[in-house]
């Protein structure tokens, strides 16, 4: 079940991101990376109060405002102006909202969030008061829909303790009084396996052989064509018939304990990079066979967000490997929609792997429309297979 964190990270749309980049004069990798920030960290504050009856029955009334539209907090237009933050009821709700979540705090957070992301201390307080709507809609379509009192809220809340505290920049858990903040303990776990080798002798046998089995399918599979863009030829190699092993288990350079489908995009990219004689070439590309997006959007399902994960700590333990993501759609449609579209989507996962962690010079998008199909657009497991998010390590 998607955690709340899951549904605001669907709301960090592209818009959103190239609007805030430009009013605020940051790149959009340290904006997206401040905005993943900061949403954690309002809902740790709120965590934080979740006993405090009085601060609560004041969140429940500023969650039950008229204002909050889970639609209008998704238009980049309501929340950002052409100086920074727009001047609309939302904006100033949202405002209230992040006063009485952090009171004498705002300022020591707004600066943590900037810190964390690398942008200039003004820009914490901005994205704070960008973020607050965002939660605010999510968590108010949450208690319209469950019918939540406080009580049920704050128990919400407390149900999420370890996803929000993880999520959450370092040294804020410790300012709430939440504990040591979960992000860095995740860092620091693997960080001196030698003390913990009866932990992970047995994961990483288990890693090494699966590993081996597919490094040998791997290098006997034959080679299917697929179209791709024709300035980077018109073959493609598919590497989706690798035989299934059931769960791929490996452990990354960094210690990140990956674990995906077998026949998945994580162990096709793992195998590729750690394969020296694989040389990187255009044809090479690779399907992410666990993307959803809404229909006829560019905005990602909460779904997506274990695959990308993984995938983002993969590039994260290899860092000299850059990759181009590839979108593409079937027929069904006007042609320049659908290029608009599979240009958006391609944006949205590259924003959503730097959001992760991802820098993101090493990453760039394009989105090629209906053209190169794979399947045949006739059928509808045809289109299903040409509607598609590719990726392709262009170093390594």
């Amino acid at each position: 079940m998607a955690t709340l964190m899951d549904t605001l990270r669907g709301l960090l749309t592209p818009d959103l991101v190239s609007q805030a980049s430009t009013v605020l004069g940051e790149s959009q990798g340290n904006v997206s990376r401040g905005l993943s920030s900061a949403l954690p960290a309002i809902l740790a504050g709120l965590l934080a109060k979740s006993g405090d009856s009085g601060i609560m029955r004041q969140i429940m009334d500023l969650l039950m405002d008229r204002s909050i539209d889970p639609g209008t907090a998704r238009n980049p237009g309501d929340l950002m102006g052409a100086g920074g933050l727009a001047k609309s009821p939302l904006v100033d709700l949202g405002a209230r909202f992040v006063s009485t979540v952090f009171g004498t705090q705002t300022g020591a957070v707004a600066s943590t969030v900037a810190t964390d992301a690398g942008l200039k201390p003004s820009s914490g307080s901005t994205l704070l008061g960008l973020a607050a709507p965002l939660v605010m809609s999510v968590l108010g379509d949450k208690v319209r829909r469950e019918g939540l009192n406080a009580t049920g809220l704050a128990s919400l809340l407390s149900s999420e303790r370890d996803s929000i505290t993880r999520e959450a920049p370092a040294g804020l858990a410790s300012l709430f009084g939440l504990g040591t903040a979960a992000r860095t303990a995740v860092r620091d776990e693997y960080a001196e396996p030698a003390r913990r080798a009866g932990s992970w002798l047995g994961p990483a046998v288990l890693a090494a052989l699966v590993a081996a089995a597919g490094l040998w399918a791997f290098s006997h599979r034959q080679p299917t064509q697929s179209a791709l863009a024709p300035d980077e030829r018109t073959a493609s190699r598919s590497l989706t018939d690798l035989p299934d092993l059931g769960t791929f288990k490996h452990t990354l350079p960094s210690s990140y304990q990956l674990s995906a489908p077998a026949n998945g995009i994580e162990k096709q990219v793992v195998l590729f990079v750690e394969d020296t004689g694989k040389p990187v070439d255009p044809p090479t590309w690779f399907n992410f066979d666990r993307l959803l997006f809404e229909t006829g959007s560019a905005r990602l399902k909460p779904e997506s967000t274990e695959q990308l994960r993984n995938v983002a700590e993969i590039l994260k333990a290899y860092p000299k490997v850059k990759v181009k993501i590839g979108g593409y759609t079937d027929t069904t449609g006007d042609a320049d929609a659908n290029l608009k579209l599979s240009q958006d989507r391609a944006t949205s996962v590259m924003n959503q792997l730097v959001i992760l962690g991802v820098a993101a010079d090493r990453l760039s998008a394009e989105g090629y429309g209906q053209q190169y199909p794979v399947a045949d657009n006739a059928t509808d497991a045809g289109r299903q297979q040409n509607r598609r998010i590719a990726m392709r390590v262009t170093e390594k």
